[in-house]
């Protein structure tokens, strides 16, 4: 049995009492360290998921940006063959440096039109496929720029009677 302070000794239904009251202080402050580990935890991702957003936010606007100077490669015209075979192996490389990152082409060119990949800028009549104006580019599997295409849609048979 124990005693109290004046050295008088306490009774067993005290000591029980006073056990519970700590046991009971003891486990609430348990569940405030769980949940600042869980709210900790959930913090560290929103902040892991915040990065990854802002850094292909940043890389999708650089690479925007960057395309504009990629197709001046596509369309340049000289008469000296050996200018145009250096900026054709320049053409290769940044093309290279993004397929490295996961940025790729969008094929077009004769393919059935899909607004998800592409954005048209002229219809005219013809055969069935897709003329590329401008080449699209994907990251990963999201479109980082549509591919700019003039839409062929089939000449209208004749009417019967003409």
């Amino acid at each position: 049995m124990s005693t109290t302070t004046n050295g008088a000794p306490e009774d067993l239904g005290a000591v029980h009492a006073r056990l519970s009251e700590q046991a009971a202080k003891a486990d609430e402050y348990l569940d405030l360290a769980r949940r600042a580990k869980a709210d900790f935890l959930n913090y560290q991702d929103r902040v892991r998921r915040e990065k990854a957003e802002w850094t292909r936010s940043a890389l999708d606007g650089f690479i925007r940006e960057l395309l504009p100077a990629l197709d001046g490669f596509s369309m340049a015209k000289f008469d000296d063959p050996k200018l145009l075979d250096a900026l054709r192996v320049i053409e290769k490389e940044f093309t290279r440096v993004l397929a490295k990152n996961g940025i790729a082409p969008i094929d077009a060119a004769g393919k059935t039109f899909d607004p998800n990949f592409h954005e048209a800028v002229g219809v005219e009549e013809g055969g069935t496929a897709l003329e590329e104006i401008r080449r699209g580019w994907m990251i990963g599997d999201r479109v980082l720029r549509p591919s700019a295409v003039r839409i062929v849609k089939p000449k209208d048979p004749p009417k019967q009677g003409e």
